[in-house]
């Protein structure tokens, strides 16, 4: 299955980054940061776990020719999934700064040190390293309501553009071979893109603990081998 990482966004790197003067900056093979929306289903599926973090430490390295850094993250509350709270981690995002040289990548998710965001997470290897799933999309940074003294979510400032999804239509129903006949009994089978609960409208500006019961209930639906086995 192709990661929501890869499939939903193309990054740009950008040369906005903040460095001394003598620093260079390198691009990358990435184009511009448009990305589809997605779906909250799609999203808590892909996840391998949903939490709220506050990120520490941060190291930068190279790895295959392009920059990544590694975000130090202690889970403050487990929301679903095997992650649960006092648990760290790392989390591996494209872009940093080793030495003078710099990359900034549109789209992916930005970690603020002390700063607290839920982010959907797959395992990326051993050893308690993750990646976002659908990159910005998949990090919500964290406010405080003043009125109501709850803490809310919003949407990342990294997300970028975003377009709308496409209809999906079932694969039975795909145009047949030339010459083939389509089967009578097949029937075309459309998901709505305006019908679509888009991972933004379901968590942007949101009560976090309202957020968290939701996330539950779907995780359990879509996640149903996991939930049994514990």
């Amino acid at each position: 299955m192709v990661s929501l990482r890869s499939a939903c966004s193309r990054a740009l790197v950008t040369l906005a980054l903040a460095l001394p003067a003598s620093a260079v900056l390198v691009p990358s093979d990435a184009s511009a940061s448009v990305s589809i929306a997605v779906a909250f289903d799609v999203l808590v599926k892909d996840a391998d776990a949903v939490a709220v973090v506050t990120p520490g430490e941060q190291t930068s390295v190279w790895e295959d020719g392009r920059i990544y850094t590694y975000t130090k993250v202690k889970v403050d509350r487990g929301v679903a999934g095997d992650i649960g709270a006092g648990a760290d981690g790392w989390v591996r995002t494209m872009g940093g700064v080793v030495g003078k040289v710099g990359q900034l990548v549109d789209g992916e998710p930005v970690f603020v040190k002390d700063t607290a965001s839920l982010v959907f997470v797959r395992k990326f290897k051993a050893g308690g390293v993750y990646e976002v799933s659908a990159r910005a999309q998949g990090q919500y940074p964290l406010k405080l309501d003043e009125a109501t003294k709850q803490k809310r979510l919003i949407r990342s400032t990294a997300v970028g553009m975003l377009l709308p999804p496409k209809p999906l239509v079932a694969a039975a129903d795909a145009p047949a071979a030339s010459g083939a006949a389509k089967p009578q009994s097949a029937s075309v089978v459309v998901t709505d893109a305006a019908k679509t609960r888009l991972a933004q409208d379901v968590l942007h500006d949101r009560a976090l603990d309202d957020v968290a019961r939701e996330i539950a209930t779907t995780w359990t639906r879509l996640h149903p081998a996991a939930t049994k086995a514990k």
